[in-house]
């Protein structure tokens, strides 16, 4: 087990918390033309890891439709679920309430714990479904950037 060494510099004096120092954050200074050559070329990615970050994407890419299709089908079926659910519980309702109206049965049977149910899950499917969504328009984007990088890393070598 090694020790971690913690210098006064980077400790907050007031709190007693420790400061993550710039230089373990790796960030791409803003300064590139100050640079020499060495330094540049450990910021760029070889053209080895921009193939393999492509396959990878690529792989993911593929199975978008089918994941996607998936959560669909979860959300399809949870909508479903709370139609049933619903239909049930304002169906009870009308017995204990039969001069009431359909909106006021429908607005009543949310308070239903198997309503209320359906309808989380109903919510939850369709958060995963946007999710999903959002990661293959993600992967699509990567993808793109990557052939991009790909294609001018090949054009400089050439």
């Amino acid at each position: 087990m090694s020790d971690i060494v913690v210098s006064e510099a980077d400790v907050d004096p007031v709190t007693g918390e420790i400061i993550e120092s710039p230089e373990s954050m790796e960030l791409v200074p803003l300064n590139l033309a100050a640079l020499d050559e060495d330094a540049l070329a450990h910021l760029l990615p070889t053209p080895g890891q921009i193939h393999a970050a492509l396959i990878i994407a690529r792989g993911k890419n593929a199975k978008a439709p089918s994941v996607l299709s998936r959560y669909r089908g979860k959300l399809k079926k949870a909508e479903t679920t709370l139609k049933i659910q619903l239909g049930l519980a304002v169906k009870l309702l009308r017995e204990d309430f039969p001069r009431a109206t359909l909106t006021e049965l429908r607005d009543l049977a949310y308070s239903d714990d198997r309503v209320r149910a359906a309808v989380d899950a109903r919510d939850d499917a369709w958060l995963m479904f946007e999710y999903a969504k959002d990661f293959a328009g993600m992967i699509a984007e990567d993808i793109e950037i990557l052939r991009s990088i790909n294609k001018n890393l090949r054009s400089e070598s050439a």
